[in-house]
């Protein structure tokens, strides 16, 4: 899939053979340019012991997502670099 296709909060379905055998589920916590963080939230049993290993987290490339069953929302916008920063004292 295309990073524009993936929500942050959005639920895929992907597979990823280095580190988990089977596919597996997650939600998305973070996008980078060609990948993104997920936390696992469901997986096959044969699984556990890999989930676990990885603190049911993971870095994927946006090639291994098979299915976005979305549930996500936009990417917030990023704030103007010359704005001055909200808490800042004058």
């Amino acid at each position: 899939m295309k990073r524009e296709e993936i929500l942050l909060g959005d639920t895929v379905r992907a597979k990823v053979k280095e580190d988990m055998a089977h596919v597996f589920t997650g939600t998305v916590q973070k996008k980078y340019e060609n990948s993104a963080l997920l936390n696992i939230t469901d997986y096959d049993p044969s699984d556990k012991q890999n989930a676990a290993e990885l603190n049911f987290k993971i870095v994927i490339n946006f090639k291994a997502v098979t299915k976005n069953l979305g549930g996500g929302h936009p990417d917030p916008e990023p704030e103007p670099e010359d704005q001055p920063a909200r808490n800042a004292k004058k």
